[in-house]
């Protein structure tokens, strides 16, 4: 064989795995997450005025509140979030390693509020509790979601009076 032969065939070779490579799909990101699926927020007492509540954001946008104690309102309240941040949302705990995260981070303190959130998504489900979990080598990332489920669910319309946690009645 000649060496211009090896030359054109290596040539061909390599224009041959580039065109292929050109044609390859990017990988899909995370599916659009269902109705079924869902982010939860907890947010518990503390010996002072730290609102207790709890607020739900679905794959569809719904949103289910419910104000306990040291809040705004009281009760149940319901709204729809914006499906693009909805979207960004579910897509950002995929991106944490939701799923792969210990279940709690528990500080050996007190006086300071827990924090659950609950992941649903395809049929999983897991919970993580944040007791000063920051103390405890939980992720930011997990501060991170708790305050951007508040953000997107819009909970400060319910829980703060004047920028503070209302004092209960």
């Amino acid at each position: 064989m000649s060496l211009y032969s090896v030359a054109r065939r290596t040539a061909l070779g390599v224009f041959a795995a580039l065109a292929l490579a050109a044609c390859a799909t990017a990988p899909a990101g995370p599916a659009a997450p269902s109705a079924t699926d869902s982010l939860t927020l907890e947010r518990g007492v503390c010996f002072g005025f730290c609102p207790d509540y709890i607020v739900t954001i679905r794959g569809d946008g719904s949103v289910s509140y419910e104000g306990r104690r040291f809040t705004r309102v009281e009760g149940a309240q319901t709204a729809q979030a914006d499906p693009v941040q909805t979207a960004a949302l579910f897509a950002r705990a995929e991106e944490m390693g939701f799923f792969d995260l210990q279940d709690a981070y528990r500080a050996h303190v007190t006086d300071i509020p827990q924090f659950r959130v609950t992941y649903t998504r395809g049929g999983r489900t897991k919970t993580i509790v944040d007791y000063g979990g920051r103390m405890m080598g939980m992720p930011e990332s997990v501060t991170q979601l708790e305050e951007e489920i508040d953000r997107v669910a819009g909970t400060d319309r319910w829980v703060k009076r004047d920028g503070q946690p209302a004092p209960s009645k």
